[in-house]
């Protein structure tokens, strides 16, 4: 499944409005949007609609080989499924929140220069140890027990490897860029966090491991759209990644607002992070400010 939704530009960004970093660094970027939350309710499906399509896919590995013409899906108890992801701690999804926003903000505003990336599928499916525990879920639910999901022995470790990874391709389905994408999104903002994802990015090689899993993945797809990118990933994973232009982003969502001026961002805004050490690759940093998460997150992955 290639991915395809995208958001009403005028709605997104009334409701994310861009905040301008003054900066001539000749490899990095900052750029920062702060929620207007006036502005929500006008864009709330759209977003709704683009955040079911990033999870679709996870829910699809999770129900395969479970089809079943006598115990459809619409049953909950017959679900694999069920309760994906809003049963999940508040942590995981506050993790796949930055991760969409890192998307959304690539796929919308662009960067390193460029408007054309492509998300071609999220690595959302590849949170294993949050399956397991889904599972464990589903089968307490199912026993009548309660579940109170944010309770601290719910909580699980994150998943490894590339948050997202997204491409440019040109007119001969060859895959010419390659940004890897590291994003935090916390309630409260970490300085130590912020640090892990400079250094996780600075430690990626020219061949993010996410390109295998992509390739792995979109075989599972039989349409025309989806062996064109197999295809190109695989290219790209067997020796073109050489070639390509290699590029990083870094995400951080955070419900906290700096409240001492002139301070606007909490990452750095004249030069990369001191933890980026990958000096050879351009970095752009993308900075979100909410006045709170509980709802987005609520509305988003919980429907309340």
């Amino acid at each position: 499944m290639i991915r395809f939704r995208r958001l009403t530009p005028a709605l997104l960004d009334a409701w994310l409005v861009e905040q301008r970093i003054p900066g001539a660094h000749a490899t990095y970027r900052i750029r920062l949007w702060r929620e207007n939350r006036a502005a929500w309710a006008a864009i709330q499906r759209e977003v709704i609609a683009y955040v079911e399509e990033a999870f679709e896919d996870a829910r699809r590995r999770l129900r395969r080989g479970f089809e079943d013409s006598l115990s459809p899906f619409h049953d909950p108890a017959n679900d694999p499924a069920a309760h994906y992801p809003g049963a999940l701690h508040r942590a995981t999804l506050q993790g796949y929140l930055g991760e969409i926003l890192a998307v959304l903000a690539v796929e919308h505003w662009g960067a390193h220069g460029h408007t054309d990336w492509t998300v071609p599928a999220f690595l959302f499916r590849l949170h294993d140890a949050e399956f397991q525990h889904l599972d464990q879920i589903n089968e307490r639910l199912a026993a009548g027990e309660a579940h109170h999901p944010d309770e601290d022995r719910e909580v699980r470790p994150g998943r490894s490897g590339d948050d997202a990874l997204a491409f440019r391709m040109n007119g001969d389905d060859a895959i010419t860029d390659v940004l890897a994408l590291e994003a935090k999104c916390l309630t409260c903002h970490s300085a130590r966090k912020v640090e892990e994802a400079h250094q996780k990015l600075a430690a990626g090689g020219l061949r993010p491991p996410g390109i295998r899993e992509l390739v792995a993945l979109l075989s599972e797809y039989d349409t025309p759209q989806a062996e064109v990118w197999r295809v190109a990933l695989l290219r790209l994973w067997r020796g073109d990644y050489r070639h390509a232009g290699r590029h990083d982003g870094v995400a951080y969502a955070c419900a906290q607002i700096p409240v001492r001026p002139p301070r606007m961002a909490w990452m750095p805004t004249n030069a990369p992070h001191a933890a980026y050490t990958a000096a050879a690759r351009r970095l752009e940093a993308m900075e979100f400010q909410f006045d709170d998460l509980v709802a987005p997150v609520d509305v988003l992955f919980r429907r309340t």
